[in-house]
């Protein structure tokens, strides 16, 4: 789950707003065939919103095509755009690749940052959880004066952890850029009194596990901000990721997902004693490790949803009630295609939300009215 900067780049080409087919004059760039800029600067709209909807990018097909004369604005927030040697420029379509800055032609490959453009954080003054007592932090990119949110999270600052974040798929994901680079991880300000590298790096997780439970286990996989197993990540987790954007983009449909986490993991120590899991247990637990992830899928134009969910510990066998806290309604859903009764892949089920919202207090306040199916 997010607050994650890891995905902001990605989402740059992995999210689309609306593209015109290719005018007669004009410009044409594909972002899997054609030689994209590196590093890439954001494209935007001129005036267009400041979330996922005002960036330039491709259509379903992976193309962006614009019209002659048609601008947009080229940023790379927290270095410069090379050709020009300022944070962003105002391009427009000559034809082709050929775009003109102030009266100079440059080929699209030529409008580079100097360095990868910078993702910044910033907490409203909002709240969120049923009662209120979380924060509310998004992530996005700062352009000038105009900060574009691409991730909205609910973090809890006292356990250093996500509640859980939203961010919108929109229809023509089957366009992303296929080879993006996975973006080092970045610490934020919400985790300036934690070392969260430390915490997540691998021998540092087994001398935890080792503390708590007196025994050595394996590693975790850090995804979006809170801790998943690597076999859980890998496994039904990630086909249900797969499964969600084939939708989308299948059906033509923009959706709301929200990802967050209940409950926290458990495993035996030496003694027998389940022991729930942490990262950081310097001067008090922190970073819990799930016990479930979860996944609402929501389609807001006809107020249909499903949630996912999936048990976070490759060690237990055949979980109780206590895992399965909404009723598995998964045979109703027919696009998707997981294992969930599989240990190594993951126990995973699927809910109404309704039924979801009874265990979750802190889930997103949604009208639903309908099954997802």
């Amino acid at each position: 789950m997010a607050p994650l900067p890891t995905l902001l780049l990605v989402l740059l080409f992995a999210t689309a707003g609306h593209a015109s087919s290719l005018p007669r004059a004009g410009c044409s760039v594909d972002v899997n065939r054609s030689k994209m800029p590196s590093p890439q600067p954001l494209l935007l709209k001129p005036g267009g919103s400041k979330d996922v909807h005002g960036f330039v990018t491709p259509d379903a097909s992976g193309v962006i095509s614009l019209s002659q004369n048609q601008q947009i604005i080229v940023a790379c927030p927290g270095n410069i755009v090379q050709a020009t040697k300022q944070p962003q420029a105002i391009a427009s379509c000559v034809s082709g690749s050929t775009f003109s800055i102030n009266g100079k032609s440059y080929n699209f490959t030529d409008l580079a940052c100097k360095s990868k453009p910078k993702p910044s954080e910033r907490i409203p003054v909002q709240s969120c959880g049923n009662r209120g007592q979380y924060k509310v932090v998004q992530l996005g990119f700062q352009v000038g004066s105009d900060f574009y949110t691409l991730i909205d999270a609910c973090f809890d600052n006292r356990s250093y952890s996500t509640v859980y974040d939203h961010f919108t798929m929109v229809a023509e994901i089957g366009g992303k850029q296929n080879d993006s680079s996975r973006p080092k991880l970045l610490r934020g300000t919400f985790f300036s009194n934690i070392d969260m590298e430390y915490y997540y790096n691998r021998t540092t997780q087994v001398n935890t596990d080792t503390s708590l439970l007196g025994l050595i286990s394996v590693t975790f996989f850090y995804m979006n901000s809170a801790p998943q197993w690597q076999t859980f990540n890998g496994g039904n987790w990630e086909t249900m990721e797969k499964n969600v954007r084939s939708y989308a983009a299948s059906n033509g449909t923009e959706l709301e997902i929200y990802t967050g986490t209940h409950g926290i993991t458990t495993l035996p120590s030496k003694t027998n004693y389940q022991t729930d899991l942490f990262l950081c247990i310097d001067g008090g637990n922190y970073i819990p490790v799930p016990k479930l992830f979860w996944k609402i899928v929501y389609k807001a134009i006809t107020k249909a949803a499903v949630v996912f969910l999936g048990v976070n510990n490759p060690y237990i066998k055949n979980p109780g009630s206590d895992y399965y806290i909404c009723k598995n309604v998964c045979p109703n859903i027919t696009w998707i295609k997981w294992k969930p009764k599989s240990q190594k892949k993951g126990y995973s089920y699927c809910c109404e939300y309704a039924d979801f919202v009874k265990s979750v207090a802190d889930a997103p306040s949604l009208i639903v009215t309908s099954l997802l199916t």
